[in-house]
């Protein structure tokens, strides 16, 4: 019997991409022999959907990979596979998880068009801003049951009346006998800016050739020409939209993009049940460097959210530092080491340490220094070097060069790891991995 259904992953990110060929599959992989070389991009197996059938025509592994099509970026289209709860009530009873297949549905006396989907979007940016209802952006695709691709419109109240956001796609992918699985997949959308029925700068063209389409009412709405004027729906740091300056105030230019986040939802009725599942999408940019993850990721966040700051010493693997290590060096390889060793605004003072020290050779030996003294455990010192979460606006020369240097978070302040990634990285250090191991007299 089927007790439950769920939706994985339960967060599907998607990227931003106008070309018609959503990317392939592939795995970024780290060579031991080199572990702050940049990670190997090997192709991985990849399901190709015609989409006026519906139907997945083949699973294969590409020769290579382009992120790009005749110039235009591929999206990245994630799916989102249907499970169920099958066996005894409960995973705690016995139960256990299964993809839902055709199979599956049969044995319940069911069918894959027994499924209803729908699929919530939405960009609340502006509303975020301006406190006012009427300048959400919402798409619904309603129920359904077909292998039609959908169009997720985004509509608004402040909209030129007939105008939209496209925010994407969806597809249920139709069930063949090779591909049973029952699954949807949003396709997102193109990555385009809007803007409002007038010019946002004086003497400027119109329409403005930074916008695919004027959408936005700029008679009836607020957003160009917004500025904030302190209060909760202000940011920190503030002011981080397109517009102009004017004396001291940034001036919206009334832009939109379409960028979404939103709900997918699946039900299935069983015998005078209902059941029904929740998996959740968003939409962003490419990802410029494939090869690299930044050193504080969304996972990080979650995860922390899930199991506490807090970590069981047993939790504390070399594996897991490593990786954190690794992406510190991913993350600040990309960085003008020796332009953000300067006082650039937001540091306060003078550079952080000598030029010499910042380097792009010199920090890949500093990280590949610290890595071979994790290995042999004459490391102990690194989670003191750390920056704890509430030292973010220690701005004194001691507190800046705390690791991770030369970073900054989304609240303009320096940036830290979170508090779990820095009791993982001091349970190992104060773990067995750096005990003695000669027997005491």
């Amino acid at each position: 019997m089927i007790h439950e259904l769920r939706i994985l992953p339960s967060l599907a990110i998607a990227r931003f991409g106008s070309a018609p060929t959503p990317m392939d599959n592939y795995d970024a992989v780290v060579d031991p022999a080199e572990p702050l070389g940049y990670r190997t991009l090997r192709p991985a197996e990849t399901l190709e959907v015609d989409v006026g059938s519906g139907e997945i025509v083949r699973a294969f592994v590409p020769d290579a990979l382009s992120f790009t099509e005749n110039g235009a970026v591929r999206p990245v289209a994630p799916f989102l596979e249907a499970w169920a709860l099958v066996g005894d009530e409960g995973l705690t009873g016995g139960g256990r998880l299964e993809p839902l297949t055709t199979a599956l549905l049969e044995e319940e006396g069911a069918s894959a068009g027994d499924l209803r989907w729908q699929v919530q979007l939405a960009n609340l940016k502006v509303m975020r801003r301006t406190g006012n209802a009427a300048d959400a952006v919402r798409a619904d695709s309603g129920e359904f049951s077909d292998h039609v691709r959908r169009a997720l419109d985004g509509t608004c109240v402040n909209f030129v009346r007939g105008r939209t956001i496209g925010f994407g796609h969806v597809q249920y992918i139709r069930p063949t006998a090779s591909h049973p699985e029952i699954r949807l997949r949003f396709t997102p959308a193109a990555g385009r800016i809007y803007g409002p029925t007038r010019s946002p700068f004086p003497n400027a063209p119109v329409p403005d050739p930074n916008v695919s389409e004027a959408v936005y009412d700029a008679q009836r709405g607020g957003w160009d020409g917004y500025r904030d004027v302190g209060g909760p729906q202000d940011t920190a740091p503030g002011e981080i939209y397109a517009g102009r300056r004017v004396g001291d105030n940034q001036i919206s230019s009334g832009y939109l993009d379409d960028g979404c986040d939103g709900v997918v939802r699946v039900s299935l009725e069983l015998g005078g049940r209902t059941l029904r599942a929740l998996g959740r999408v968003g939409a962003g940019p490419p990802a410029y460097a494939p090869d690299a993850l930044p050193i504080r990721t969304v996972a990080d966040e979650l995860e922390q959210a899930l199991f506490g700051p807090t970590v069981d010493p047993a939790e504390a693997t070399f594996e897991r530092v490593e990786e954190i290590v690794r992406r510190a060096f991913e993350t600040v390889r990309l960085l003008n080491t020796g332009f953000h060793n300067e006082d650039w605004g937001w540091a306060g003072g003078a550079p952080f340490m000598a030029s010499s020290l910042v380097d792009p050779i010199a920090v890949e030996n500093l990280h590949q220094s610290l890595l071979v003294a994790l290995r042999s455990g004459t490391a102990p010192w690194f989670g003191d070097v750390l920056r704890d979460h509430d030292a973010a606006g220690d701005r004194t020369f001691r507190g800046r060069r705390r690791m991770p240097a030369m970073m900054r978070g989304a609240d303009g302040q320096l940036l830290t790891l979170t508090r779990r990634q820095v009791a993982l990285i001091r349970a190992l250090a104060q773990g067995p991995l750096f005990e003695s191991e000669e027997p005491e007299s």
